[in-house]
């Protein structure tokens, strides 16, 4: 007779050990995905061949691309269900979707590899292996020690490149050669312990984890040879550069300034630096009117941090898609300009300084104006 429940000594029932094809993965391949539909068959075939044998998944996280890549994704986990997607609305950003993707696994190490086919899927066995013998607790694929390559990069790109790892280099206090890269290995107990001091911004997942981690972080390079992308755009734009600026800004100072916050003040200096240059050559320069002058120098600020944010927030969009916008733009900071102008001819008119009249004026109206780019969807931070 059965014994009951309560006398079953505890575990009884979960002891079943799964067989190969339900066994949990040991490594986890995290690919942070826009916009690239036409390489996720080639992707997952050519990282299937080089974990042959082996226990993995991979996560795709795609930030509700266009084309339709998380949606076609999907299907691939009907025939392979070791295949899995996460799709995230409303937020973007190769780092903070690495950083999701990496959070969602259970298994004792993760990759993160580029969706574009530049990197090999064939160094993944190789890196595991490494962590595996636990010399290093992160692995990178290096472009720039001896047998790798940038591979067909043009001058300017290989320059730019070249400065970028540079400035990474003298913050990081573990020795990387190519701290830039976006392949590669770690540990997922190092994830979960840093987690909470990764900034998440920006394209450079490595750099964020390797800073956030400091001396104590354990590594190894391999070589990678950048292969050429065939499908797909290149994701490099102003808003890149901009982002690694930030989390660099954020890291250095210790975390105590966000960069979020920073780009806020950036944006902010810049419509306000515009609209009181616009007002000292309109009204000193050219002797307009002080309450003309300073509706046309305001009108100018917003312009600026109109183009400022369109710029970072979406790169490179075809030019009526910019005029088209500037209008709404501008009529959302319609009531900052007129509390602009109504506060700096008010405080002019009782024998304040036109300058710091001025000044008073243009800080409320970027007061306001920053409450319209939030109206309008930006983020700077992806």
């Amino acid at each position: 007779m059965a014994r009951p429940l309560a006398e079953r000594p505890a575990g009884q029932y979960l002891r079943a050990t799964p067989d190969a094809a339900t066994a949990p993965a040991e490594i986890t391949v995290v690919v942070p995905t826009y916009n690239e539909r036409a390489n996720i068959d080639e992707l997952v075939d050519r990282i299937r061949a080089g974990l042959a044998g082996l226990r993995w998944e991979i996560v795709i996280v795609d930030d509700n691309s266009p084309d339709g890549t998380g949606h076609y994704a999907r299907k691939l986990h009907a025939r392979d269900s070791r295949v899995r997607v996460i799709r995230r609305i409303g937020r973007r950003g190769l780092s903070s979707a690495c950083i999701e993707g990496m959070l969602a696994s259970s298994a004792t190490y993760v990759a993160v590899i580029d969706a574009d086919l530049q990197h090999d899927p064939a160094l993944l066995r190789d890196m595991l292996e490494i962590l595996r013998g636990g010399s290093a607790e992160l692995v990178c694929a290096s472009r720039y020690i001896a047998g790798g390559s940038i591979g067909d990069w043009a001058e300017d790109r290989a320059a730019a490149s070249s400065l970028a790892t540079w400035a990474a280099r003298t913050m990081t206090a573990v020795e990387l050669s190519d701290p830039m890269s976006g392949y590669f290995a770690v540990r997922r107990d190092v994830v979960d312990h840093i987690a909470p001091a990764l900034s998440g911004v920006g394209f450079k997942i490595l750099l964020d984890l390797v800073l956030a981690a400091g001396s104590g972080l354990r590594v190894a390079e391999i070589p990678l040879s950048f292969e050429t992308r065939v499908h797909g755009d290149s994701k490099l734009s102003p808003r890149v550069i901009w982002d690694y600026v930030m989390m660099l800004a954020e890291h250095r100072s210790g975390g105590a300034v966000h960069a979020n916050r920073l780009s806020t003040f950036v944006m902010a200096a810049a419509g306000l630096l515009t609209n009181l240059f616009a007002l000292w050559l309109l009204h000193d320069l050219y002797g307009l009117g002080s309450a003309v002058a300073e509706t046309i120098a305001a009108i100018a600020g917003c312009a600026a941090v109109y183009a400022a944010n369109e710029m970072l927030a979406y790169g490179r969009r075809g030019a009526w898609r910019w005029y088209l916008g500037l209008l709404p733009f501008l009529a959302s900071c319609a009531a900052g300009i007129v509390c602009n102008v109504l506060l700096a001819s008010a405080l002019a008119a009782n024998g304040i300084d036109w300058l710091l009249a001025a000044c008073s004026g243009a800080v409320l109206g970027m007061v306001w104006n920053n409450g319209a780019v939030g109206r309008h969807g930006w983020s700077v931070q992806r």
